[in-house]
């Protein structure tokens, strides 16, 4: 219960069997694509009938991307590895369910960071649509903000799902508003709806009311800040983890790239990392590799063995001979040094979050 805390210090928790009911929902994997799944919960094995939602529209930052329908679900190939906002619509139209005939409306947003209210327009979709969001305030911490049509959407259920866990149920307050769960225990995945009572018609049917539905995806980044989340995000495509000896080597590459003047994957760049033949100081290796788009298949990034006391990296420009030369601060080697397995993640964000001088001296040449 203790990720639950800031929630039920706010509101009141209403636990139950959820309503079953498909939803849209995003899954980012950290790489170049997001999936989007339709079942009744955010659970991927849950997923069922593509073809109902095969129309999705996604947007990345407001902007119009490619969807590809996959047996089990959606995929959208993203500009960026991890965009800020990624938005979707479904329109399932007329559904006749338990005796009655309405309209369904899909809208499903993925955040790695919460966004400044003033921009949320971008989106994509209209504001017809329910809107549910991670929103930054001045002042205080990020909040979840349902709206309908650019108003508050007040006094509506959310159901917050976490992992395995039976979904908590708390209602927006006259903002909109619900508190933000603990970002740093996530993913979280929150689902709200707006139902307008409204009778009319749609495709020649009589129709009694229209259920506008959205879900929120927040990835634990979103507590980190963009640049952090870059690091990480780099730095796990590279290496397959966030440990503590990896972000390291990204925060001493992402250095170099600065003192030297060039851009990633420049070919001039090359790095020579010396450190004994054992993982965790050779994990540093695949971190400058992340930050600097340098590789042992370029013949660019190079390891040769050293004692510990000999750990170091020198990053240099072949064309001007210029170069930077790394050691990390005996201190910080002392807080991270046989770490045990469970802290590896934790620490990991710890030193991507850490400044330059905590980390690493430099000597420049």
């Amino acid at each position: 219960m203790r990720r639950l805390a800031i929630l039920l210090a706010a509101a009141v928790a209403l636990w139950g069997a959820p309503t079953r009911a498909h939803e849209l929902w995003f899954h980012l994997d950290g790489g170049g694509t997001a999936r989007l799944t339709f079942g009744d919960t955010p659970a991927p094995g849950e997923a069922e009938r593509v073809a109902e939602i095969a129309h999705t529209k996604v947007w990345s930052g407001g902007k119009l991307i490619d969807v590809v329908r996959l047996p089990d679900g959606l995929e959208a190939k993203l500009p960026e590895p991890r965009p800020a906002l990624l938005s979707a619509y479904a329109d399932r139209g007329v559904v006749d369910y338990q005796g009655q005939t309405f309209v369904i409306q899909l809208a499903a947003y993925a955040q790695t960071q919460a966004v400044d209210p003033s921009q949320i327009s971008g989106l994509g979709l209209g504001d017809d649509q329910v809107r549910l969001l991670l929103v930054s305030k001045e002042g205080g911490p990020p909040v979840v903000r349902a709206t309908w049509k650019g108003k508050p959407a007040a006094d509506v259920v959310v159901k917050v799902f976490h992992g395995a866990e039976a979904p908590l149920e708390i209602r927006t307050n006259s903002q909109g508003e619900v508190p933000s769960p603990d970002l740093m225990e996530g993913p979280w995945t929150l689902f709200t709806q707006v139902v307008d009572k409204t009778a009319g018609t749609r495709d020649g049917r009589s129709i009694s009311e229209t259920r506008y539905k959205a879900t929120l995806a927040i990835s634990p980044e979103a507590a980190l800040g963009p640049a952090v989340a870059a690091c990480l995000a780099r730095v796990k495509e590279t290496h397959g983890a966030t440990g503590p000896w990896a972000v390291a080597g990204y925060r001493m590459g992402e250095r170099a790239l600065k003192e030297l003047g060039l851009p990633r994957h420049d070919f001039n760049l090359l790095v020579v990392h010396h450190s004994p033949a054992e993982v965790q100081y050779t994990c540093i290796a695949d971190g400058l590799q992340a930050a600097t788009g340098t590789s042992p298949g370029k013949l660019n990034l190079r390891l040769e063995e050293a004692s510990v006391d000999g750990l170091k990296t020198v990053v240099s420009d072949r064309r001007s001979n210029k170069s930077v030369t790394f050691t990390l601060k005996p201190e910080f080697i002392r807080s991270v040094v046989d770490l045990p397995h469970e802290r590896l993640e934790a620490e990991g964000r710890r030193v991507a979050s850490l400044p330059d001088e905590a980390i690493f001296a430099t000597r420049a040449k």
